[in-house]
């Protein structure tokens, strides 16, 4: 390896490893060397460096890239892998770390195409080709996830047929349609923690028990998703507990992904009396039923005067 890099840090372990897989004839093994030994060099931890370590790490995975790396293998490559390795092959080190620095980039849907948009992407005075930043066919749930930014939730009408629970949030994504959006509610077995983020093939009939009325309305690079739910569709149901779930389709795969409770306006008690919306571990959020947002007329008069 033409590049020495200090011994000790796990990234020289990391390099000759690479190496030696690169040297195999196997196209599998050279596919491992980019896919798990170079990317593990490429990682956040590295960021930590001191920065002439770090110089020669980007430089001793450049000179790798350029004896072993084919178009075919970079293809291949997961897209947040392949944009390090194909940054650091350019010697593009600012726009390495600032990748690498990335844990949550935003997307691009256009003509069909699923692009994740870091450090680089389409900047007029680098030139690097979109195909490094395309994600194909793989699924970008967690990248996606923390993309996903909590605006406000508020309960609204005045009467009881028009009462409902309105809450908004950023999805990381540009050129969504209104129609890859859902939002609504999933009941939760008492006790029961927030479900996983997950992503299914799109088209499999993903999505929420209790639907709720969605807008969508771009914002630059983000998509501003509002979902109104009305709390009759909670009431009719019974008591429980329920989780604000959003569902967004991107090219082969639907992403179901659990809402939070937002920091920022948050107003927890709901109409009728008796819904709260509550947050829970990790502001992991929920509505709650309970019997008094069942009662109606005489019936919640009775029971008044009873507990009187």
């Amino acid at each position: 390896m033409p590049t020495a890099v200090p011994p000790g840090t796990g990234q020289a372990d990391r390099l000759a490893a690479a190496a030696r897989l690169a040297a195999e004839a196997d196209g599998e093994a050279v596919y491992r060397a980019f896919a798990d030994e170079l990317a593990a060099v490429l990682a956040p931890q590295a960021l930590a460096l001191a920065p002439g370590e770090r110089a020669a790490c980007w430089a001793a995975a450049a000179e790798l890239a350029d004896a072993h790396l084919t178009e075919e293998l970079r293809r291949r490559l997961p897209t947040e892998k392949r944009v390090r390795i194909s940054l650091a092959q350019r010697r593009e080190h600012s726009l390495l770390e600032a990748a690498i620095g990335e844990p949550a980039p935003r997307f691009l849907v256009e003509d069909g195409r699923l692009f994740a948009r870091y450090a680089g992407f389409r900047d007029p005075s680098r030139d690097l080709p979109d195909e490094w930043f395309e994600a194909a066919t793989e699924r970008v749930t967690v990248r996606f996830a923390r993309g996903l930014r909590e605006r406000y939730l508020v309960w609204t009408g005045v009467r009881r047929e028009d009462y409902a629970v309105e809450h908004s949030f950023f999805l990381p994504v540009e050129g969504l349609d209104a129609g890859a959006v859902r939002v609504g509610a999933v009941r939760l077995p008492e006790g029961a923690a927030q479900a996983p983020r997950a992503a299914v093939p799109a088209g499999d009939g993903a999505g929420p028990e209790i639907e709720a009325e969605v807008e969508v309305r771009p914002e630059g690079a983000l998509t501003a998703v509002t979902a109104r739910l009305p709390t009759e569709r909670l009431t009719a149901l019974g008591v429980g507990r329920w989780e604000l779930r959003a569902y967004a389709t991107l090219r082969e795969f639907t992403y179901d992904l659990p809402l939070n409770a937002p920091r920022g306006f948050f107003q927890k008690g709901g109409f009728p009396r008796g819904l709260t919306a509550e947050p829970g571990p990790r502001r992991a959020l929920s509505i709650r039923v309970d019997e008094r947002a069942l009662l109606r007329g005489l019936s919640r008069i009775k029971l008044l005067d009873f507990r009187k």
